[in-house]
């Protein structure tokens, strides 16, 4: 699993996607799921994200409510698998409206 971090972070060589090329600055900006087998991360350089208006994964308002709704849930004493605290509630109503507009 990766972290936030390592989806934001350029690798010192990587691939960007859009123009089919490598790049120092290529992050994920969005993940491929498929029915079967692995999904396929996609990745842009920053001219490309500039000029595409592509957001990286980590910056996505989805990406950012879950890891919210997540990181509240491992600590919250009244969040487990039987339910969730009002605070853990409405992260979650948060991410699920992040990810409906998504």
């Amino acid at each position: 699993m990766t972290t936030p971090s390592s989806t934001e972070a350029p690798a010192p060589f990587g691939w960007c996607h859009w123009h089919k090329g490598p790049s120092g600055t290529a992050v994920m900006v969005d993940i491929v799921e498929q029915n079967s087998g692995p999904g396929a991360a996609l990745y842009a350089c920053a001219p490309c994200r500039e000029q595409r208006g592509l957001t990286p994964v980590a910056k996505q308002a989805h990406e950012v409510a879950y890891r919210d709704y997540l990181i509240h849930t491992m600590d919250c004493a009244g969040c487990s698998r039987l339910g969730r605290c009002d605070v853990g509630g409405r992260l979650r109503d948060i991410y699920q409206k992040a990810l409906d507009a998504a």
